[in-house]
């Protein structure tokens, strides 16, 4: 029986940016796809390029940021896309969660008329109709009242509520795929873990791809079927969750394997990661 086509696909992407010195490359020659209702977890350390390949499969790269290769969306290219092109299927196909929500909303306005106006930028309709998408939506995330806290500002949220309402905004125009980028490294472990959870329940009822990208094996242990490890702009290693945890082929995930406190051992050395 012939393996389903991948949802999304990236296929030799590079990255570059200009600078005095000249060009420097931030992401170097990496492959790798994602099926529907699976979840591909990328781990490195800050600086590896795990931020920046996000960014470029959703065309937000910084200013002077140049991405060659393929970034293939149920077999679309989106790589050399126009940016009126991009905006359509930004939201619309693939959402994103990011690290930070506070710094995502915007403080001045209430949180359910934020989900409602990028509901209407993609599906239009009347006010009335995107409210009642926005309190759905709300109520998926778990936020309890959806209809009286979607009147409410962020600053009158916690961070975890925060970030179910960043879920909420992505997840509210039903995409085939989510990039979650480091969406709980801000918060302490038990609303980390009701989050994962969150993730977990709401792939099983969408169906969507997830690409979760994150620092923590820890973390990413708890919801990926497949990893990839990352370092200096290159892939180390990628295989199933089962094999990079049990059974890891390469030194540097070794290393980082062993960076995760154990509470078997908790004064165990601490390890360096050399250069």
């Amino acid at each position: 029986m012939t393996a389903p086509a991948p949802l999304l696909e990236v296929k030799n992407l590079t990255i570059t940016f200009p600078t005095p010195g000249g060009t420097v490359t931030v992401v170097d020659d990496l492959s790798f796809a994602i099926r529907d209702n699976a979840t591909l977890g990328v781990v490195g350390e800050s600086g590896s390029g795990k931020s920046m390949t996000s960014l470029a499969v959703m065309g937000l790269l910084p200013p002077g940021g140049r991405a060659t290769g393929s970034v293939l969306l149920d077999g679309e290219e989106l790589l050399g896309r126009s940016e009126r092109e991009l905006r359509r299927i930004r939201g619309e196909r693939v959402g994103m969660v990011f690290q930070d929500p506070l710094s995502s909303l915007n403080p001045y306005y209430t949180v359910g008329l934020q989900i409602e106006e990028a509901y209407r930028a993609h599906r239009g309709g009347s006010r009335r109709a995107a409210r009642a998408v926005v309190v759905e939506a709300l109520e998926r995330v778990r936020i309890t009242d959806p209809a009286r806290r979607a009147d409410h500002y962020p600053h009158q949220f916690s961070g975890g509520m925060r970030q179910r309402i960043m879920i909420a905004m992505a997840l509210c125009l039903e995409p085939r795929v989510l990039i979650a980028d480091e969406p709980t490294t801000a918060l302490d472990v038990t609303v980390q873990a009701q989050i994962l959870d969150l993730l977990r329940d709401l792939q099983a009822q969408t169906g969507m791809a997830m690409l979760f990208i994150t620092h923590d094996l820890a973390v990413v242990s708890q919801v990926a079927q497949e990893v990839l490890v990352m370092r200096n702009g290159s892939m180390v290693e990628h295989g199933s969750a089962e094999q990079i945890f049990s059974r890891p082929r390469e030194a540097y995930t070794r290393v980082l394997l062993d960076a995760v406190p154990r509470i078997d051992d908790p004064f165990g050395d601490l390890r360096r990661v050399s250069a």
